[in-house]
């Protein structure tokens, strides 16, 4: 029987090949009500003959479960997500689901179109990577429509979810302070930041410096680059610090190679994220730059490439995998009636010295 190339196999083609009426062989395939064990022999080869697959959403009407969850990765392509998506989906295995994954760009619009989508499928939680901190409304509506959230990477204190995210602030103050130690003074920042909501680095009165915006990683990272400098008491200028906006990427290699050639001439470049580590790192090799003789330089992300070039970058380390797993469990716990307080799980970094940073002045100075 042709049921044609382009048509899915539906329970009534099965019940018609089985030689069964469409009730039986749907009670045979849903797995409830009485059917003979020859009957449901017969289904069953009847459907894997034609390829059969069971409409999900369907099947969940019945069930009440779909079980599958949904994950809002902010950029899937950055090996920190795809890392932590590892991480998400073995505990979903784990727990016999599967999970649905989006990818929002850093866009609201996206991630809006993704949560509401993932609604429309029903699943049974999701975890978000916001793209916003201020516009969250869809996020409150999966909760009010009974589905769990927890957040990854970034926190909303203005609403009642679970988060997992990286001591940040910490893990730029131990990065700076390393650079200080070793000699440096003049020590430039690189950042990747929301296209939509950028910080405002301000100068105090006093002399202080102080980020202003909402608390992203990015924001929180370069709190702790002021913080370690402004306790030792090291220069801070508007030239020293360098934000790339997420969607102007075909600008972000003009930005890394205008600080290295400000006037104010670093001597050491702390670069907050994976994305600003690869840019800094491109644009010393194209000046000719020598690291860490003339420049030292220090990442965040412990990612294969850092340890693949010459030379091996030092680096924050943060463990997304571990990140991810926390954010998965935290969920399952919450899709199994958990209804304790929100929680914030932050996770510890790790400073790891490798030879892109070295005492200054060098040898060569």
């Amino acid at each position: 029987m042709d049921h044609g190339r382009n048509r899915r196999p539906t329970v009534a083609d099965v019940a018609r090949m089985a030689g069964v009426s469409v009730a039986t062989a749907g009670r045979a395939l849903g797995g409830y009500g009485y059917v003979g064990e020859q009957t449901r022999e017969r289904v069953e080869a009847a459907s894997r003959e034609l390829g059969y697959s069971p409409n999900v959403v369907a099947r969940s009407m019945r069930s009440g479960s779909t079980r599958s969850i949904g994950f809002v990765g902010s950029d899937i392509a950055d090996p920190y997500f795809a890392e932590a998506m590892r991480g998400i989906c073995d505990v979903a295995h784990r727990e016999g689901y599967e999970t649905i994954l989006t990818n929002s760009d850093e866009r609201l619009d996206l991630e809006q179109l993704a949560v509401r989508t993932l609604l429309d499928k029903q699943v049974e939680g999701l975890v978000v990577a916001p793209s916003s901190m201020t516009h969250v409304d869809h996020l409150k509506d999966a909760k009010e429509q009974g589905v769990p959230v927890v957040l990854l990477d970034r926190d909303l204190p203005q609403l009642d979810f679970d988060s997992v995210v990286a001591d940040n602030e910490t893990a730029a103050y131990a990065a700076i302070s390393h650079l200080l130690d070793l000699g440096h003074e003049r020590i430039g920042l690189l950042a990747s930041v929301s296209a939509s909501e950028q910080p405002e680095i301000r100068a105090g009165t006093d002399g202080s410096w102080a980020v202003l915006g909402a608390d992203r990683p990015s924001v929180e990272r370069i709190r702790g680059y002021l913080q370690a400098l402004a306790d030792r008491r090291a220069p801070v200028t508007t030239e020293a610090i360098t934000l790339i906006a997420a969607d102007r990427v075909g600008g972000a290699d003009a930005a890394a190679r205008a600080l290295l050639s400000s006037a104010w001439q670093p001597t050491a470049v702390f670069a907050t994220d994976n994305e600003s580590t690869r840019r800094i790192f491109l644009a010393v090799k194209a000046e000719g730059i020598k690291v860490p003789e003339h420049l030292s330089l220090l990442g965040f992300d412990d990612t294969d490439w850092t340890v693949m070039v010459d030379p091996p970058l030092s680096v924050v380390a943060q463990s997304p995998l571990a990140m991810g797993r926390m954010a998965g469990e935290r969920l399952f716990s919450r899709i199994k009636g958990d209804r304790q307080p929100k929680r914030r799980i932050v996770q510890p970094t790790r400073l790891i010295i490798r030879a892109s940073t070295a005492v200054w002045p060098g040898p060569d100075w």
